[in-house]
């Protein structure tokens, strides 16, 4: 359903008993929409857990949006979404950009947002880029080159991170998935048409033209002071080992968990593992 908020209306797939702990689900990309995770985990978490799955503005089965985009503007709505559902607070999960957003803000809401899981998060652009690059560089003809980056990151350092990962074609997604979950289909890809598709374009330049795409969010990390679970892929190319050495570092009531077998979406290639450890970490 559509639920106006703010100057937009989102959609909201809200699945499990309405008295059960609330889940919100932040997705990644950026732009990626909701679909995705709720088509593997949205029944399974609803068992016990009231799911709560929203597609940023003006992505997928949100209203088309063609207004400004920034993290601080995302987390805004949020909070509006919350207010508009009347719950007093709720634990949230990000994947990969959304771990962004979660960080941001369970540190800016502290008081609403009761525990908070990171999936492959994205923290430090600088960080994962090299780490992407050095995933894809096997899968390039050889001879292939990295491109280098230095100091704080720019707009130019994530285009050419675009480009770069664009080289692979059709061998793209390898790079995200498991060993053995190499013929995952991720179900968004077809359901949606190229006109939807398209509108994540529009969300990516204007959250690229925003300075607080680029900022490093490793800082926050010590501001976490909700338990907080980090879920990382052992193969996953975006999370860096740095990232993760520093939220066990700083998070005061931060859990760390590696599943082994998987790649970027752990929610799909590990299903069932991956709904008994969230489910359990929110109800505990």
């Amino acid at each position: 359903m559509l639920i106006d908020v703010r100057d937009t209306s989102l959609y909201v797939d809200q699945r499990g008993a309405a008295d059960a702990p609330p889940l919100l689900f932040l997705h990644g990309g950026p732009g990626s929409g909701s679909y995705d995770f709720l088509s593997f985990q949205g029944d399974r978490l609803a068992e016990r857990l009231h799911v709560i799955g929203v597609d940023q503005r003006g992505i997928q089965q949100s209203a088309s949006d063609t207004g400004p985009i920034s993290e601080h503007l995302l987390i805004a709505d949020f909070e509006a979404l919350r207010e508009a559902l009347g719950l007093e607070s709720w634990s949230i999960l990000g994947h990969s950009f959304g771990g962004r957003l979660a960080l941001r803000y369970a540190v800016q809401h502290p008081k609403t947002v009761s525990k908070v899981i990171f999936e492959n998060p994205a923290w430090d652009v600088v960080l994962n880029t090299d780490t992407l690059m050095r995933a894809a560089l096997p899968l390039l003809p050889e001879g292939a080159v990295a491109p280098a980056h230095e100091g704080a990151a720019t707009r130019q350092m994530w285009d050419e991170r675009i480009e770069f990962v664009r080289e692979l074609g059709d061998r793209r997604m390898e790079i995200y998935l498991g060993p053995d979950t190499q013929d995952l289909e991720l179900p968004a890809d077809t359901a949606f048409s190229d006109e939807v598709h398209a509108r994540a374009t529009h969300f990516y330049e204007e959250l690229a033209s925003s300075g607080d795409f680029f900022e490093s969010l490793l800082p926050l990390l010590a501001q976490v002071d909700q338990p907080a679970l980090l879920i990382k892929g052992g193969h996953d190319p975006v999370t860096s080992p740095e990232e993760i050495a520093r939220f066990q570092a700083d998070v005061p009531k931060g859990t760390y968990y590696l599943e082994a077998t998987a790649g970027h979406f752990a929610h799909a290639e590990a299903a069932d593992a991956y709904t008994r450890l969230v489910t359990d970490f929110v109800l505990s």
